[in-house]
């Protein structure tokens, strides 16, 4: 069949029977597996589909307008200033307020009061979305001396 997709149709079932809210003992049941065999192939997928998004999430980075890598520790009322200013080397128009960025900040990166827990990157997508990834890119702009 062919799904494609970077799950199993058998995955793909388990996560179905999943969201209509079975539990792993009774989609075993009706699969004539075991609850383990079951409880493995679901982890599997979910790993299969963390993996997914954070390849997507690395491609979007790629691609985005501008982005600004925020180090542990720093203090994010920091950030959107550098965003700004980034954009106005590049010519790149953010249509978001200081205060919207930080409040995204709040919502979205792994922060607690104010400061950075971990390293991220809060980029501006190619469709002028705001977003965080964790997936650090390294610079190979600077690995490639040709």
């Amino acid at each position: 069949m062919g799904n494609r997709s970077f799950l199993t149709d058998q995955q793909i079932r388990i996560l179905r029977l999943r969201a209509k809210g079975l539990k792993q003992s009774e989609i075993a049941e009706l699969l004539g597996t075991s609850r383990a065999n079951i409880s493995i192939l679901e982890r599997r997928a979910m790993e299969k589909i963390e993996k997914a998004r954070n390849t997507l999430l690395i491609w979007e980075q790629i691609n985005s307008k501008i982005s600004v890598d925020v180090k542990a520790g720093e203090d994010i009322f920091a950030v959107p200033e550098r965003l700004f200013r980034k954009a106005d080397e590049l010519g790149v128009k953010v249509p978001y307020s200081t205060a919207e960025i930080i409040a995204f900040l709040v919502e979205h990166a792994p922060i607690s009061d104010r400061i950075a827990k971990r390293d991220f990157t809060l980029f501006l997508d190619i469709n002028d979305r705001l977003r965080i990834s964790e997936c650090i890119l390294e610079d190979f702009d600077e690995v490639r001396k040709d």
